[in-house]
């Protein structure tokens, strides 16, 4: 049997995101594709176009055979955070054989030598780094240019000469968002020496940032631009598969999409009840960004509109709206040093599967080393409970109870079953890693409901608590 990880925003799902499942099948040769799917908040510092049900009953309608959430610590988070915790999740299923993942490129050997620079950081690369923060640049743009240099004019780590235009640094490689995240992917594999196999699929849609519709396959960026500019499916409905077409209409037949300026007042009331020294807690609020927010604060308007008053050359847009969705969520900056330190303990909740892939879920039993929930009645009890392994071998006791529901499959129904684990069971996670558990999941639940309840009251819909979701089979 031979799985294949995707990690995934599907902010919506597109014709893109189908054919690179369609690759990722092919190149890998996989008999069953998993897909690590972000939350209700994403990398960019928003949240999500429809919440992660709903996008993940769009993939296994389109081709994914089980869809994981990835907790919301990782997903609205920098490149670095959000590789890690999704790399681990893959990683501890302990049944992942192969990571595909799109690029602009397309092309592993000229990603891996930057991902081997990054996990092992040699000290000239470290110095061109500090050099450039302290001219002023931002963090991507440090990194960017520190690796420049040290690509031009090192070979500690190159199996080849400087003369050799191969090795050297390609200035457009890493102003490429998808580049840049694939680099991370492989070295958080690095770092964890972990024997998946990456791969690599050039993206065939439009840039990532591109917002047109006019192309064969456009980005989810030019989607979700059509769809909160014009309130209707209609113009972008050609540039879905059918089947996630279906799903979205359905689903914006009773709600609404959601943006960052949707929670400007509760984002407005947080800022206000905190002082400077308690912003400088937050993840991604340096003590630059937490003086800028408390001097321009009298200026707050909006969500979007703060963000774009706050952005400076040293601190990108980005960094910003992740810093300000970190605020909100209650992300501080102490929980995600020492989730880094313990490489992101994670765990794997299921958010649903396709009924023919039983074999998938009797492997994931079989070898996973981390605790795999499905209905969350319960679980944070579950995650508290457990003990760890005498030692690192895989328990074949632990994780996934599959479904005892034998009812025909139907792609519009949730069948309400939960994943389990037993009360003596053990994972092969240390003591430390399993200690974060319960409080990741709160965390979790906690930005669910933060979106939910701006969903239900923006749509007048009825609120659904993270415990009453069930796992969804088709």
């Amino acid at each position: 049997m031979k799985i294949t990880g995707i990690i995934a925003e599907y902010n919506p799902f597109h014709k893109g995101h189908a054919y690179h499942l369609r690759q990722a099948a092919l190149q890998t040769q996989a008999d069953y594709l998993v897909v690590v799917l972000s939350g209700d908040f994403v990398q960019r510092g928003a949240p999500a176009l429809t919440d992660q049900h709903t996008r993940a009953h769009m993939a296994l309608a389109c081709g994914a055979d089980l869809v994981l959430s990835l907790p919301s610590a990782y997903a609205c988070a920098s490149a670095e955070t959000f590789a890690g915790g999704a790399v681990s999740l893959l990683d501890g299923l302990g049944c992942v054989d192969a990571l595909c993942f799109g690029s602009e490129c397309g092309d592993l050997s000229r990603l891996l030598p930057y991902a081997l620079a990054l996990a092992q950081e040699p000290p000239a690369y470290r110095e061109l780094l500090r050099a450039f923060l302290k001219q002023g640049c931002s963090f991507p743009l440090a990194r960017s240019k520190a690796l420049h240099e040290y690509f031009s004019y090192t070979e500690d780590i190159l199996p080849c000469s400087l003369d050799d235009n191969t090795c050297r640094y390609e200035s457009a490689l890493l102003s490429q968002p998808n580049n840049t995240l694939g680099i991370e992917y492989l070295k958080a594999l690095m770092l964890r020496k972990s024997p998946i196999k990456p791969c690599t699929i050039a993206r065939r849609s439009a840039a990532y940032h591109d917002a047109s519709l006019s192309g064969e396959l456009a980005s989810a960026t030019a989607i979700r631009t059509a769809i909160l500019n014009d309130g209707a499916l209609t113009s972008v409905l050609h540039q879905m598969p059918p089947d996630a077409g279906v799903i979205l209409e359905e689903f914006f037949s009773r709600k609404s999409p959601v943006t960052l300026d949707d929670f400007s007042s509760v984002l407005h009331y947080k800022l206000l009840s905190l002082s400077r020294d308690a912003l400088g807690a937050y993840t991604d609020v340096s003590p630059d960004l937490a003086a800028r927010i408390g001097n321009l604060l009298p200026q707050y308007r909006s969500a979007s509109s703060f963000a774009d008053l706050l952005k400076t050359r040293q601190i990108t847009h980005t960094h910003v709206t992740r810093a300000l969705c970190h605020i909100l969520l209650e992300d501080k900056q102490e929980d995600a040093r020492r989730r880094k330190a313990l490489q992101y303990p994670v765990y794997a909740r299921v958010l649903g599967f396709r009924r023919e892939s039983q074999p998938l879920l009797t492997r994931l039993k079989q070898m996973s080393r981390i605790p795999v929930l499905g209905r969350l009645s319960g679980a944070e009890e579950l995650l508290a409970g457990l003990t760890p392994a005498a030692d690192t071998a895989v328990d074949p006791g632990c994780p996934f109870r599959a479904p005892r529901n034998t009812s025909p499959p139907k792609t519009t129904s949730h069948i309400p079953e939960a994943a389990s684990q037993p009360p003596d069971a053990k994972t092969a996670l240390p003591d430390a890693a399993l200690a974060e558990l319960p409080a990741l999941l709160r965390q979790d639940l906690s930005a669910s409901h933060i979106y939910e309840a701006m969903v239900t009251d923006k749509s007048g819909t009825a609120f659904c608590h993270e415990y009453m979701r069930p796992v969804l089979i088709v």
